[in-house]
């Protein structure tokens, strides 16, 4: 038995250029972005730590106020209720820089969330996870794992800090409504070491002062390789990972209009590297990159400091399990 880590991931647990995101993503064996099903044992705990640094494109349109670079920091906590549901609260601090007016900085919105999971079997059909089923190893298991997720967000965050004078709703750490996320996930080993995990979520924003962020759908896809593996050292485990996350993302909304140069569709690709070091704590390291590398947005060409106008996305999480 391999004890596993929660990781801060997020979003939808999104991963966004408003906000940074967190996921359902496990230890040894499940991916970073992409939501893990599996849950943690009854009374396990949890604590866990996430970095997001999005680098933004800069244009001559925009210039000189170009929005220059967002950075995400997530603390959170994650409980094991049952064997079969995990309960999660994520705490984030935000750091929204740009160019000629300097950054904006504060606590965001506050996000709790759910995770039941269940597994099926040939033997017995679908069934909610039991004891042995967290807290696993996919490897020689002959179990799918599923889960159904979800969470809401409180409007803890700063929302009316001025840059320039003015205030720009991307550009706050806080969004001054509260969302509600639902979706689901599922994982199997598919040969020897290598595992693949896929989830899809959605989630709503409300509206709040006439202004309504748009709506996101998510679809992520992440392959898991067991590159090194010795129980008895001080890593014991490494895992190399391949992810493609889809994230597409509805208009905003003001006054009742959608807003141009806003919303779109964009295809990360996103290989990473996890770490697990048992003998410190059951920790758990996360690194991956993320690079848009296909994108189809509304009004591209006015677009800046928005998902799918990044140079890239650098994520690293630790997690301790107790």
């Amino acid at each position: 038995m391999v004890a596993i880590g929660l990781l801060v991931l997020l979003s939808p647990w999104t991963a966004l250029a408003h906000h940074g995101g967190v996921s359902l993503a496990l230890g040894p064996g499940s991916p970073i972005e992409t939501n893990s099903p599996l849950t943690l044992p009854q009374g396990g705990v949890i604590l866990s730590s996430r970095v997001e640094h999005v680098e933004f494109r800069k244009f001559s349109f925009t210039e000189p106020e170009n929005k220059d670079s967002f950075t995400f920091l997530n603390l959170g906590l994650s409980y094991g209720l049952t064997p079969f549901l995990t309960g999660s609260i994520f705490f984030p601090y935000n750091i929204k820089k740009q160019d000629s007016l300097g950054s904006n900085e504060g606590f965001g919105d506050l996000k709790f969330s759910f995770n039941l999971g269940l597994n099926y079997s040939p033997e017995k059909g679908f069934d909610l996870n039991r004891a042995q089923d967290t807290a696993v190893t996919l490897e020689g298991t002959k179990k799918m794992y599923f889960s159904f997720f979800g969470g809401f967000t409180l409007p803890t965050g700063k929302s009316h800090k001025k840059l320039g004078g003015e205030i720009d709703r991307g550009m706050q750490p806080g969004f001054r409504s509260p969302s509600v996320s639902l979706g689901m996930a599922a994982t199997r080993q598919i040969a020897g070491p290598f595992t693949l995990t896929m989830d899809t979520s959605y989630e709503i924003f409300t509206k709040k002062d006439h202004f309504k962020f748009g709506n996101e759908w998510r679809v992520d896809l992440a392959g898991n390789y067991e590159l090194y593996g010795k129980p008895e050292k001080f890593i014991s485990k490494i895992d190399g990972i391949l992810e493609l996350n889809l994230l597409n993302i509805v208009r905003d909304e003001e006054g009742g209009e959608k807003l141009r140069a806003s919303g779109g569709t964009i295809l990360y690709l996103s290989p990473g590297v996890r770490f697990a070091f048992p003998s410190l704590w059951n920790a758990n390291l996360g690194l991956m990159v993320k690079f848009p590398v296909a994108k189809d947005l509304n009004e591209k060409s006015e677009q800046q400091g928005s998902e799918g106008k990044e140079k890239y996305r650098a994520i690293a999480t630790l997690s301790f399990f107790f």
